[in-house]
């Protein structure tokens, strides 16, 4: 990571894949700024273990506040993950989403600009920029259709990380997560399964038809990813998707984590999907592959680990 000489910094450090990225770079021997709401440090925990080998700094980045640490700290890299992440929650607040996941990479744009432009900063955008799958991998220059808006906000997001690349020459680059998984996880696909097969193991609900294909990354996998672009891409505000190579059903899906959660419900369908939901996201991975990415942990792995860290964290269920 070359440029600026400051410790690395994370956005959303509170978080689920931000926590595991922090704990990554100590694991490195940085000594990492973590940026996050004033409240997220008071409900988290998923950094206790890592106290006094990490800087946590409460702030709202929609209100700005990053230009000072910015530029007192000029942190080598800027991880920016912080941001909100459901889809139907931008559908319902499409103003808060824009709040927090456009506003806030303003900011933190403008932060690097006047305070610190070696500076590089990555962001986690989303698969769902693609909008409808069409059952092939997306590459990175395909066709964007955004389904809703947490989709518009992230695909802007990247835009304005091309355009302030290209336009003031700061180091950029846009990472797409396809569906990231994993100890800590709180919300999405894999952690709703789990919290249903635990609180009904005779009977669970699937959304839609159970066909629906998704590429789940282990959170292992989506930090190697962020650190690889850090260290090796070329920051011109280009886009890498970030997936594993296993599709699966989300019927499929459900049967691995039964077999492991030690049930055999019986599955039930909605029929239908929410609004800005695609039927199919599938990853081609080969331009961060040029960077020496592999994901190093399998879906069924990911998943064993994922179910023991749940098994574990809700005790006497």
């Amino acid at each position: 990571m070359s440029g600026a000489d400051g410790p690395p910094l994370v956005t959303g450090g509170a978080g689920f894949i931000g926590s595991h990225l922090v704990d990554a770079l100590i694991a490195g021997g940085a000594r990492p700024l973590a940026v996050d709401l004033p409240s997220a440090w008071t409900s988290s925990r998923n950094l206790d273990a890592q106290a006094g080998r990490f800087e946590p700094i409460g702030l709202d980045l929609a209100a700005d506040g990053i230009a000072a640490v910015v530029a007192e700290r000029r942190p080598s890299v800027i991880f920016h993950l912080c941001g909100q992440a459901s889809v139907p929650a931008s559908v319902r607040e499409p103003l808060r989403d824009y709040e927090a996941n456009l506003r806030a990479t303003l900011h933190v744009l403008e932060a690097v600009r006047h305070g610190s432009p070696e500076s590089a900063v990555l962001l986690t955008s989303s698969a769902a920029v693609y909008g409808e799958g069409r059952g092939v991998a997306f590459k990175e220059d395909d066709p964007v259709r955004p389904m809703a808006p947490y989709a518009v906000s992230k695909l802007a997001a990247e835009s304005y990380l091309a355009l302030y690349a290209q336009m003031y020459g700061l180091r950029t680059a846009s990472l797409r997560l396809f569906p990231t998984f994993g100890p800590r996880v709180q919300s999405h696909v894999v952690y709703d399964l789990m919290r249903k097969i635990r609180d009904n193991p005779r009977e669970i609900v699937i959304e839609g038809d159970g066909r629906q294909v998704r590429d789940f990354v282990y959170v292992s996998n989506t930090v190697r990813a962020l650190t690889l672009v850090a260290a090796g891409g070329e920051l011109r505000g280009e886009v890498y998707n970030v997936g594993a190579g296993e599709p699966v059903t989300i019927t499929r899906l459900a049967e691995l984590l039964c077999d492991r959660m030690g049930a055999s419900p019986r599955f039930t369908y909605t029929g239908t999907v929410g609004p800005g939901v695609s039927v199919s996201w599938i990853a081609d991975t080969t331009r961060l592959a040029a960077l020496g990415y592999e994901p190093a942990v399998s879906l069924g792995e990911g998943l064993t680990r994922t179910v023991q860290w749940f098994v574990s964290s809700t005790p006497g269920r």
